[in-house]
């Protein structure tokens, strides 16, 4: 399993890689959301997840997702974003983000999450939807 987590506070981007990698999780990491989208291109989109901070510099976790979803057309792919601040009704309706998040995060919940959406991803890969 492979996340990109896209944060741009050093001490909550190491406690996440921590608790990624000790749960098998092959992890990338970017400080803003211009260096996640460079990743994302150079690694060809090779991720099964992208864990994005909603305000950054550069780029924050909004204008990142919407060059994700509609830039590139990765609909499939899962994105969570986690916030300080207040989450919105535009936000919760998940036109962007598959789940929205508030900090302080539960970092156990964030990885199980994880798990979930991607088996949910890969099954949907495997079984596609006819339109």
């Amino acid at each position: 399993m492979r996340v990109l987590i896209v944060e741009d506070d050093e001490i909550i981007r190491f406690i996440l890689s921590h608790h990624f990698n000790s749960a098998g999780f092959e992890v990338t990491l970017a400080e803003d959301g211009q260096r996640g989208l460079d990743s994302l291109i150079e690694n060809n989109f090779d991720t099964d997840l992208i864990i994005t901070d909603l305000m950054m510099p550069r780029l924050d976790g909004y204008g990142l997702a919407r060059k994700v979803r509609i830039g590139h057309g990765k609909f499939e792919l899962p994105i969570i974003a986690i916030t300080a601040g207040i989450i919105s009704n535009e936000e919760k309706n998940r036109t962007l983000f598959n789940y929205t998040l508030q900090k302080p995060l539960d970092i156990k919940g964030l990885v199980s999450l994880s798990k979930c959406l991607i088996a949910e991803s890969e099954k949907l890969q495997d079984h596609p939807v006819a339109m």
